[in-house]
Parts: structure tokens; C-alpha cells; sequence
């Protein structure tokens, strides 16, 4: 055989020992050349093609960057010039610039008036009021001085020459520095006006406001007038030849060319600014831009090809072994889940498949379990707002807005709507037989089970304000008559079948969307309290109450009965018997009818007071109580034991066992009504039947805080979070938080952050 034959042969077998005879190996070499060749040459035109439309979009973005910048300029000056219009127009102005006799008065009032419009325009630098006539100037710097005195006489031969067209500003030079000057009134005929009004302009405020000037970012503007002269912006020797061949080059309304200066490559940007004939200009290091594409078609180019490299590896580790990413995502799913999706499949390779299956079903359970998380958060707040509404009386045009367009639209559908109360009644019983969390609960089923009975008809909310009841908003054109008493009737019934609670309901009649929810709210839950009176299980309507308050007579004293319940809430048991005997010593003399109705009314106050009264709960009524009585020794003696079993009650709510749980309470109850300018601590105190003082002292030792401060606390951080997250005003929020006065609102929010709203909102 020939040697260039084996010579050939060797080569051959020398390139077929290069490729690897693993299968796997070859077809990822092979797929991997392919590629490579295909992805490098794609990473370049990419790139490229992404820098030129980068390019064109910074082109457009500096257009409109001119544009704005140009439309800026123009509104400014013609503001000014209105301004000054409008200053000039002013009838004291006006009077001492046409005197042609100085007046201490008219000096006084036209300095006065000046000075003003000087003060709430920042753009002014100086104002001259000229009187040719007396041949003074008003210098709103200076003071009043003559026209020899006068410290710019350069403006005084400005003011006495024509100009050549209305309204223009004009370049001024005042102790070697140039500064815009507008002259009103400009007479191009050469006619002379009695008196001119002169606005210097503050230069590095218009400056800092129009222009650019960014040496290290390589970003330069300024103006020039129609002969190449500069009216803001540097004014050294450098720029005085680079200012006169821009100007030259302007051909068109808005343009672009590029330029030589300082050694580099600019790109430069132009804007006519109407009507004043003059060209906003604004230069762009090319060399800058350029860099920055370089740059960017480096780093292009690397991550692609680390892509590449990434996406190699990707496919090599694909084809050694196929189910590797099938195992990786089931020990994910292991690790995110517990071993005890493993446990829920059997043991072995193929059973990944099961664990991929039951771990995605819990991740759906998990999204479900988010989503309904999300759905409760937004029913704190709606719940949130419409304590809101009932306990400040109002709906503010944040909250009103939010009801009506996200959260409860239907609420608003009708002219107006109903207010009900659900109260429970023997709240006490209620409280010892369930933990503060189970009575939410079944306080939240109640109010499940009316929104569903009334839904039928028409629509209810139902809103727990933390305390013995339930307040039910409801909206319905079709609820008239008596269809909503059978409905809460209906609702009362459900309510025993299916939480075994008693409760009493009342109803108002139809308001309107602005009345005083508040009012409202406390007069259907005063109704309520007619069960206990009359022993009837009805809705109470509005017209009940009114019958009872024409029967029923007031005590002769009645700060005799509130004596009485504060003494009982201290706990003074040797006061109680005592304070009794004055009660009831002016009914020996009284009628049986009269002695009754007072008996009936003290015995209503007492309830309302301390949500019980222990051995009423099986007695019909009022009525019903009285009558098993033959004398009012007989009354005084039982009321007295009911007292002093109250009194035992509160005190065992005093010890450490309970202190938490009433802590707990009155916390909740200090949230619910965050919103009511009119909470009180007597008014929290009531609603857990403590002394005040004892209410104090309990949560000061479980908190370690006064109550007090906690509640200012918590309008403080209420307050946060609204400045945080809402656009309302400073002033909306202060009443959404319960401050009474704006004042002390302040005063609260900056003693406890050091900062005022405002500021706490911008972040200073």
C-alpha cells in the first residue's frame, strides 16, 4: 500500500479517536457545535441592531426632552409677563406711577402692594416703579429714591428709548451682571408713558429651573437671542465663539446638528422659544453615548455568551441523564412541603411523578388559601370603614368613594338606607360561657345569617363594633311596610336555632345617606333595650320607644342612680345599701302607678348599665318582675342582692386570672372605635363594667401603658399607615382617626414623631 495511503488512514483514525463514542456525548458535541454557530453570530446582530434602536429612541427622547424644555421656557416667561401685566394693572401701582406729585400715601400703598407681589412670585429678583413725571423710582430692594440717586441709571435710559416690539424681554446689565428684564408698558412708537414698571428676573433661579449644566454627564444648555448673543446661561469668553456658530446654524423651528468643541463631539439640540425670537440649545456628549453602547454591546455580548456556556451545560446534564430535573423538582417540593408528600405516595423512581402531581395540588391549595387571604383583607377594611361611617356620623369622599365604587356598590343603589341592631341579650352570661375569640366568631355568624335573610329582599352589612351588638346597614327600595320587621323576625329565629343566643332586635325607618349615622345608630340600639322593658320579642320599631317615653316618669334625682352604679362599679358594697334608701324613700309617698314607673325606670338604667341584672334573665319583663313583688321593701331587699352579686362579679374580673382576657377586650373595643372622636375611657370602662380606675390600673399592668396613651398611640399609627398608603388630605385622615381638632391632631402626631403630617408624607 502507498505511504500517502496510510499516511491518510492515520489522520482518519486519528479524528475518529477525537469523537467520543458515547452516544449521548456525540449528540450533545453535535448539538452544541450547531449552536454555537447559530447563537455567536445572532448575540452580535443583536446587539447591534438593539444599539441603533437605542440610538433612535435617545434621539427622540432628547427631541422631546427639547421640546419640553422649550415649552417650559415659554410658559415661564409668558407667565411672567402676565404677572407683571397683572401687577401693573394694580390700582395703587397704578396711582403713584401716574402722579405727577410724590405723596407719602401713595408711596406707602404702591410699596406695599410691590412688595406683596414681589413675595409670592420666587422667579422675581427686583421690581423699579418709574414715575417720569416726579422723576422717582420705587426699588423694592433699595427703598423710594430719585431718578439722580437711583443706583441703575442704565434702566432709566432703557425705559425713555423705544423698543422694538411688545412684551420682549431684554438682557440688563447691572453691576457686571446680566439679568432679564421686562418693561411694561413697551411703547414701540417712541411715545413716552407717564409711569414704567420694570421686572428683573432672578437668574440663577431660572437657571437651576431651565437649564442643564452637568459638565461630568456631559449635558450643556443655554440661550441665545436672534444675534447670537446669550441670555441664561455661561457667559465666560469660551463660549462666546462657540455661541455665535450655533446661532448661525438654527434653519428651522426645532433642529439638531452635531458640533466640535472642546476637542470632543457633541450632539447639539435646538428650540425656537416664541415670541421672544429666541433658541434654546442643549449639547450631548456624542463620545459619552457612544462609550455607554460600547459598554452595553460588551456586557450584551458576555451574557449571551454565558447563556450559551449555561445553556451547553444545561444540555449536557440533559442528555447524561434525562429524569434529573424530574427528581430535582420532586426534592424541591419535599423540601418546600415536609417529608410528608413523600409519605403520600409509595416508595420508588417512578413514583416522583406522584410527587410532582400531589405537590402542584398543593400549591394550588396554597394560592386558594392566599387568595382568600387576600379576600378577608379586604373585608377588614370595608369593615374598617364602616365603623367609620357609623361611629363619626359621616362618610368623608375618600371612604364614601371606596364604598361605593369597590367594596359595597350595592349599598348605595337606593335613595337611602335602614339602620338595625342585633343585641344579645344577658351579654354577661354570654361573655362567661365563651373566650373572647369564640364570641367574634359567633358575633361574625350572626351577621352571616341576617346579611343572608335580608339578601333575599334587598341588601345588609353587617358591622361588629366590639361591643354586646351587632349594627346592620340595609338598602332595598322593596323593603317598605312591614316586610323588614318579618325579616329580622326570621333573622332573631335563625339566630337561636342555629348559635342557641338570644337576642333582641330594632330597626330604624328609611334615612338618607348624609344624616347622622351616628344618632341613628344610638337611638335603634336605645330600642333594644324596650325587650327588657316590655318582655315582648318583637322588632322594635321607632314609634315603640316614643310610647314608652310617654309613660314612663324620670326619677327626681337621677344623679341619685348614677351615684348608685358608680359605687357598685368600685365595688363599695357597705355605700350600696345605703344609696338604695335614698332611692326609694320618696316612693313610700307616691301612688302605686307613679312608684312603678320609677321602679320600672331605674330598673331599665341599671340593665343598660351592667348588660344584666342576674336573676331577670327568667323573669317576662319588667312588668312581670314588679308584680311578683307585694312591697317595695320587698324590691329594695332583691335589688339589693343583685347588686352585690354584680359587685362580686367585677371583682373576680379584677384578679390576675381574667385581667388578660379584659385586656383583650378593651383592646378590641379601643380599635373598633379608633374612628369615634368622642371615645372615652369612662366610655371603655362601661363597656367591660369596670370602675374607670380599675380600668386604668388593669391594663396599665398587663400593657405597660396608660390607656390614654395607647389610644393616642394608636391614632398615631393610624395615621402612618394613611399618609403611607392613601393620597387623602392631611385633614381627612386627622377625622379618620378619631383627633377631635386639627390643632391638637398636629400637636399629638408631632410629639410623638417629631415631624408634622406633611413632612412625615414627603419623607423630610
Amino acid at each position: 500500500m502507498p505511504q500517502s495511503w496510510i499516511g491518510r488512514m492515520s489522520v482518519v483514525a486519528g479524528a475518529n479517536r477525537l469523537i467520543p463514542k458515547q452516544t449521548y456525548l456525540r449528540i450533545f458535541l453535535g448539538v452544541g457545535l450547531l449552536f454555537a454557530i447559530v447563537s455567536i453570530p445572532f448575540a452580535f446582530l443583536l446587539s447591534n441592531q438593539f444599539s441603533r434602536y437605542a440610538m433612535n429612541q435617545i434621539d427622540k427622547v432628547s427631541e422631546a426632552e427639547m421640546a419640553h424644555s422649550r415649552d417650559n421656557a415659554q410658559f415661564l416667561l409668558n407667565k411672567m409677563i402676565s404677572y407683571g401685566l397683572n401687577m401693573y394693572a394694580n390700582k395703587n401701582i397704578q396711582a403713584w406711577m401716574m402722579a405727577d406729585a410724590e405723596s407719602q400715601g401713595t408711596q406707602v400703598d404702591a410699596l406695599a402692594a410691590g412688595t406683596q407681589y414681589m413675595a409670592t412670585e420666587p422667579f422675581l429678583d427686583n421690581v423699579y416703579m418709574i414715575n417720569m413725571q416726579t422723576e422717582h423710582v420705587i426699588d423694592l430692594r433699595y427703598g423710594i429714591s430719585s431718578f439722580a440717586q437711583f443706583r441703575d441709571p442704565s434702566m432709566l435710559d432703557l425705559v425713555r428709548h423705544p423698543q422694538p416690539s411688545y412684551q420682549r424681554f431684554i438682557p440688563h446689565e447691572l453691576y457686571g451682571k446680566t439679568k432679564l428684564a421686562l418693561v411694561i408698558p413697551t411703547v414701540p412708537s417712541g411715545q413716552l408713558s407717564f409711569g414704567y414698571l420694570v421686572l428683573v428676573l432672578n437668574e440663577d433661579l431660572l437657571k437651576q429651573y431651565l437649564l442643564k449644566d452637568n459638565g461630568k454627564a456631559g449635558v450643556l444648555s443655554f440661550i441665545l437671542d436672534d444675534k447670537g448673543k446669550a441670555v441664561l446661561g455661561p457667559a465666560n469668553d469660551s463660549f462666546e465663539s462657540l455661541y455665535n456658530g450655533y446661532a448661525s446654524k438654527v434653519s428651522a423651528e426645532q433642529g439638531s446638528f452635531t458640533a466640535r468643541y472642546e476637542n470632543e463631539t457633541w450632539s447639539v439640540q435646538y428650540a425656537k422659544i416664541e415670541p421672544q425670537g429666541w433658541t434654546f440649545f442643549q449639547m450631548a456628549k456624542l463620545a459619552g453615548i457612544q462609550s455607554d453602547f460600547r459598554t452595553f454591546q460588551t456586557r450584551m455580548t458576555v451574557f449571551l455568551a454565558s447563556l450559551i456556556i449555561l445553556l451547553l451545560a444545561i444540555l449536557f446534564w440533559n442528555s447524561r441523564r434525562t429524569y434529573r430535573p424530574f427528581s430535582q423538582l420532586a426534592n424541591q417540593l419535599e423540601s418546600k412541603f415536609g417529608t410528608g408528600l413523600r409519605n403520600m405516595t409509595s416508595e420508588g423512581p417512578s413514583e416522583e411523578y406522584r410527587v410532582i402531581r400531589y405537590g402542584i395540588e398543593m400549591l394550588e391549595n396554597r394560592m386558594d388559601q392566599l387568595d382568600s387571604s387576600m379576600r378577608e383583607h379586604r373585608n377588614v377594611i370595608k369593615a374598617e370603614y364602616l365603623r367609620q361611617w357609623i361611629l363619626q356620623g359621616k362618610l368623608i369622599t375618600p371612604l364614601e368613594t371606596y364604598l361605593r365604587q369597590e367594596a359595597i356598590p350595592a349599598l348605595f343603589e337606593e335613595d337611602g338606607l335602614f339602620v338595625g341592631v342585633i343585641r344579645i341579650n344577658g351579654y354577661s352570661a354570654f361573655k362567661e360561657k365563651y373566650s373572647f375569640a369564640s364570641r367574634k366568631l359567633v358575633k361574625y355568624a350572626m351577621g352571616n345569617i341576617a346579611e343572608e335573610i335580608i339578601r333575599r329582599e334587598g341588601f345588609a352589612e353587617a358591622v361588629d363594633l366590639g361591643g354586646d351588638h351587632l349594627v346592620l346597614l340595609i338598602a332595598g327600595g322593596t323593603l317598605k311596610g312591614d316586610l323588614l320587621p318579618r325579616l329580622l323576625e326570621e333573622t332573631g329565629e335563625q339566630i337561636m336555632q342555629w348559635t342557641q343566643v338570644r337576642v333582641a332586635l330594632s330597626v330604624s325607618g328609611q334615612k338618607a345617606i348624609v344624616d347622622d349615622l351616628r344618632a341613628v345608630y344610638q337611638h335603634v340600639l336605645e330600642l333594644t333595650m324596650l325587650q327588657f322593658v316590655s318582655g315582648e320579642s318583637k322588632v322594635f320599631l321607632e314609634r315603640d320607644f316614643e310610647a314608652y317615653m310617654r309613660k314612663v316618669e324620670p326619677l327626681p334625682d337621677d344623679s341619685l342612680l348614677d351615684d348608685l352604679i358608680a359605687k357598685v362599679r368600685m365595688g363599695r358594697t357597705e355605700e350600696v345599701s345605703a344609696g338604695l334608701d335614698r332611692i326609694f324613700e320618696p316612693m313610700h309617698s307616691m301612688l302605686y302607678a307613679q312608684s312603678k314607673f320609677q321602679l320600672s325606670h331605674m330598673l331599665y338604667t341599671l340593665f343598660k348599665a351592667f348588660n344584666k341584672l342576674p336573676s331577670v334573665e327568667s323573669v317576662e319583663g319588667i312588668n312581670g318582675l314588679l308584680e311578683s313583688f307585694d312591697t317595695l321593701a320587698g324590691i329594695r331587699s332583691w335589688l339589693e342582692s343583685e347588686l352585690l352579686a354584680i359587685i362580686e362579679e367585677l371583682s373576680s374580673r379584677r384578679n390576675s386570672s381574667r385581667r388578660d382576657e379584659v385586656v383583650t377586650e378593651i383592646v378590641d373595643y379601643v380599635r373598633s372605635h379608633l374612628h369615634d372622636p368622642n371615645l372615652t375611657i369612662e366610655e371603655i370602662a362601661e363597656h367591660v363594667s369596670l370602675s374607670t380606675r380599675h380600668a386604668r390600673q388593669v391594663f396599665k399592668d398587663v400593657w405597660g401603658m396608660s390607656l390614654s396613651d395607647y389610644i393616642l398611640q394608636e391614632r398615631v399609627e393610624e395615621v402612618k399607615k394613611l399618609l403611607d398608603t392613601t393620597e387623602w388630605t392631611v385633614t381627612d385622615i386627622g377625622e379618620r382617626a378619631g383627633f377631635q381638632t386639627k390643632s391638637h391632631f398636629f400637636t399629638v402626631f408631632k410629639k410623638a414623631t417629631g415631624k408634622t403630617p406633611s413632612q412625615y408624607r414627603e419623607g423630610v
